[in-house]
């Protein structure tokens, strides 16, 4: 089973967005609604829900694994990992390897 028939196998989808970028917004709702049936569209705040911020943090951590792998971290997130390779493997990637279904 792909990735969209495991979608389509529902009654409903719910796609939470914050409306952070309007670009990414429109974007979404245009993809799910021509792809997917019966989607309904929820504006969030993230402070209201945990999964979404837990999504926030993984689409955020799996963003800077791609720029730690072709060297383009930029010099906040080398500060926040304490400019180490080791902190951000150790600490971060690779423990959210081990909670994915990647």
């Amino acid at each position: 089973m792909n990735h969209l028939d495991y979608f389509l196998s529902f009654d409903q989808t719910k796609v939470y967005y914050d409306n952070g970028q309007t670009a990414i917004g429109s974007m979404i709702s245009s993809v799910f609604m021509k792809t997917l049936n019966n989607v309904i569209l929820k504006k969030v705040m993230p402070s209201d829900y945990r999964l979404f911020q837990v999504s926030d943090m993984l689409c955020t951590l799996k963003l800077i694994e791609l720029k730690f792998e072709k060297r383009h971290l930029s010099k906040s997130e080398l500060a926040f990992f304490d400019f180490s390779d080791k902190v951000l493997k150790k600490q971060y990637l690779r423990i959210v390897k081990m909670k994915t279904m990647d």
